[in-house]
């Protein structure tokens, strides 16, 4: 297995790409992940990345990289659950690179070691994708021969997931932000509405607001309508409510 380091520039690159990919969904940020493969595939010296991704629902993971058997392999080992994917996955930890003839991989992984020997791979390891304290999948580095994957190779993948896994929390946390500001937004308009049509009513009807409001609520109740909609017709002067 290659052992040179990529260049600087290559790195910051990646670095700059990762953080700057878009995630178009919360839950289906495949550019992100395809993004992650590739670069652990280009800068790993040799090794092959898949990325699996499985934020909630383990059943229901996505993976991304290349190789339609390498990607097979790794949504079997979910549905077998077994394999270092799987198990970064679970426990949020790395899985120390590994020899896939070995005691380890033959007693806790027997069908996906078996599987990735075929496929002409030697050693793995997996590296805990995470979002902020949740750890939502795992980077799977699969190396062919027996060499032992190096040291700084797994230290620079953690990175790389670790580049991917912020971005995936500061796209999460942007949403929760949007979808706070939309509701206090609307919050705001239905409040302004409401007292839009307690003024409407109290100027018409020559009564209190807080009797304007009673006459509003009551409507609203006894017609099972939201107290917002009823207002607006009033405020637009669509609805004209009896004071009495």
């Amino acid at each position: 297995m290659s052992t040179v380091s990529p260049s600087q520039q290559r790195l910051a690159e990646a670095f700059v790409d990762l953080a700057a990919c878009p995630v178009t969904e919360a839950s289906d940020p495949t550019g992100l992940l395809a993004a992650l493969a590739a670069h652990g595939t280009e800068l790993l010296g040799g090794c092959a990345a898949v990325v699996l991704y499985a934020p909630d629902d383990p059943a229901r993971a996505e993976v991304a990289g290349t190789g339609e058997e390498r990607l097979r392999l790794v949504r079997d080992a979910v549905t077998w659950g077994e394999g270092p994917g799987p198990e970064a996955r679970r426990t949020g930890r790395p899985v120390p690179e590994t020899a896939l003839d070995g005691d380890r991989a033959r007693r806790d992984w027997p069908r996906y070691a078996r599987r990735a020997r075929a496929l002409g791979y030697g050693r793995v390891a997996a590296l805990p994708l995470r979002a902020g304290e949740d750890t939502m999948g795992a980077l799977v580095l699969l190396g062919p021969g027996s060499t032992p994957l190096p040291h700084e190779l797994l230290a620079l993948g953690q990175a790389l997931a670790d580049a991917a896994g912020w971005s995936l929390e500061r796209e999460r946390r942007l949403r929760e932000t949007r979808a706070l500001a939309d509701q206090l937004g609307q919050a705001l308009t239905s409040r302004i509405v409401i007292e839009q049509a307690k003024g409407t009513l109290a100027a018409r009807h020559s009564i209190t607001v807080d009797e304007a409001f009673r006459v509003l609520r009551s409507h609203a109740r006894s017609h099972r309508r939201r107290l917002t909609e009823v207002a607006r017709e009033v405020v637009e002067r669509k609805l004209d409510l009896s004071a009495d």
